[in-house]
């Protein structure tokens, strides 16, 4: 199948939710050792719920900055501005959605503000896409986790010491 004009050009906030591409919070463009995986795979528009083919890029940085689903008009045309920028800090869900789209091989990548659709040629790379964005989403999670973790455990005893110089 081919793909139509793009009508209506978006880019995405940290939490998932699109805006328009006039928007000045673009982040920077994906490093290629902080790729994880890419590909192309047909994403459902927001406005026109047409699904568009885009090459798809998921990033794992180190941290503290978040992996992150980024898709472009254009195969590793990494200078354009991507069209979705999702932080995956923020995903919910990543599963199968065959049964929700009617489009063989999709999946739903879903933030609070949004569910992104995506389909891609076959069950294997549907497979594969759902476990690198699932582990992804983990792995930004533990990390954080941890992070915050070892940021109270310093707080803590920053204020046991002032407490017990003050005594």
């Amino acid at each position: 199948a081919g793909t139509s004009a793009l009508q209506y050009h978006s880019s995405t906030s940290a939490t998932g939710t699109s805006m328009p591409s006039s928007s000045t919070s673009a982040a920077p463009p994906p490093r290629r050792e902080d790729i994880r995986k890419e590909g192309w795979a047909w994403k459902e528009s927001l406005f026109l719920r047409q699904y568009r083919k885009r090459w798809l890029v998921l990033t794992c940085p180190p941290h503290p900055q978040p992996s992150r689903l980024l898709t472009f008009s254009k195969k590793q045309d990494y200078s354009a501005r991507p069209t979705e920028d999702i932080d995956l800090r923020q995903c919910g869900t990543v599963k199968s959605a065959d049964d929700l789209t009617n489009k063989p091989f999709s999946f739903t990548v879903q933030v609070p503000d949004r569910n992104f659709f995506l389909a891609v040629d076959n069950d294997a790379d549907r497979n594969e896409w759902v476990a690198a964005i699932g582990r992804a989403t983990t792995e930004n999670r533990r990390v954080r986790s941890y992070s915050e973790e070892v940021e109270y455990q310093e707080q803590q005893a920053r204020l046991a010491a002032a407490r017990a110089a003050g005594d």
